[in-house]
């Protein structure tokens, strides 16, 4: 349980305050923040995407290291 929570902790804070925005954004009828609002929920999806893609990268290189490490 620690070990996912440690692996996905800060995705799932995202993803919810993206949610939260996205919300806020709904409520927002002809407000001129509703686009920055919007703005932000992609922001938030973008990151999670980068933060994916970090974790994977960084699990590639470790699996490289360790099969260097057992052919030595």
């Amino acid at each position: 349980m620690l070990r996912a929570y440690l692996n996905y902790g800060l995705i799932a804070s995202v993803v919810i305050w993206a949610a939260i925005v996205g919300m806020m954004a709904y409520r927002l009828n002809e407000s001129p923040w509703r686009w920055a609002f919007v703005a932000l929920v992609f922001c938030g999806g973008l990151t999670v995407a980068v933060i994916l893609w970090i974790k994977k990268h960084v699990d590639r290189l470790n699996e490289a290291e360790e099969k260097r490490e057992s052919k030595s």
